[in-house]
């Protein structure tokens, strides 16, 4: 099986630490975000092959200089793709060439931590798809530790002033809606939307052009694989400051990550 890392993009949200390298290389305790993945991901025997979309510029030569010479490492064959900014959906659609004799595939966000057990995640994506119809699996949490105070409020309200029943600083909250989590499972027959969205256009997205459409406009199923919180957490390390503002969860993660053999 092969990981597809997306690493390109522009980084808006890493700026400026994004103006002078790319957002994979934010570094977390002295390494960058995708050095983390990158090893988390090689403990697992099945995967066979890691491949890097990264842009071919100054910036993305960054990361293909990191890991020159890690292969012996990590143990496993590392691929740079260029990502030719065509959007998240057509820096997947690079890598077609390298996926299509295999039947299942991972894709991960590079700026996105997460102990994620692979083993049980594919053995769940293989019994929803025996009758082939499940086009990917999509990781996604239900609760979200956050990173700001939050009110209960009290009936009471006169000019926009409310009574105060409880403050609870930083809580873990229910969300209504679960939050992706940058990582997925895809069949062989993702590849073929992914060639219908380019053929109408040049530069498209994973997300708003071809998940968003899949169940409304296609006969493709997309699954939902929930992370349970109590086992393990996960973090969009979105920016320098953001390592920062939550490091204690972040050490967390990765202290996980690392204890997994």
């Amino acid at each position: 099986m092969k990981v597809v890392l997306l690493a390109g993009g522009l980084g808006s949200r890493a700026k400026p630490f994004s103006d002078y390298c790319p957002k994979a290389l934010i570094p977390i305790n002295g390494r960058p975000i995708i050095d983390y993945i990158i090893r988390y991901i090689s403990k697992f025997s099945f995967i066979s092959e890691i491949l890097i979309v990264c842009e071919f510029d100054s910036h993305g030569k960054q990361i293909i200089n990191y890991f020159e010479g890690k292969e012996c490492i990590i143990d496993k064959k590392i691929t740079f793709i260029e990502d030719k900014k065509k959007g998240t959906g057509g820096s997947l659609l690079e890598c077609q060439e390298k996926l299509k004799d295999d039947p299942i595939f991972l894709v991960w966000f590079s700026d996105n931590l997460c102990a994620l057990n692979l083993d049980r995640v594919v053995v769940e994506y293989s019994n929803i798809n025996k009758d082939n119809d499940a086009i990917g699996l999509l990781i996604a949490r239900k609760k979200r530790h956050e990173e700001t105070g939050r009110v209960i409020l009290d009936e009471y309200r006169k000019n926009n002033i409310n009574l105060i029943k409880e403050f609870i600083e930083k809580p873990i909250i229910e969300l209504e809606y679960p939050e992706a989590a940058g990582i997925y499972i895809f069949n062989n027959g993702f590849l073929d939307l992914l060639k219908q969205k380019s053929n109408e256009k040049e530069s498209f997205d994973l997300s708003s052009d071809i998940l968003s459409k899949i169940g409304h406009n296609t006969k493709s199923k997309l699954y939902c694989y929930l992370i349970d919180s109590n086992e393990i957490n996960w973090a969009d390390i979105e920016s320098p400051t953001y390592v920062e503002r939550n490091k204690k969860e972040i050490d967390s993660i990765i202290l996980h990550m690392e204890s997994i053999k």
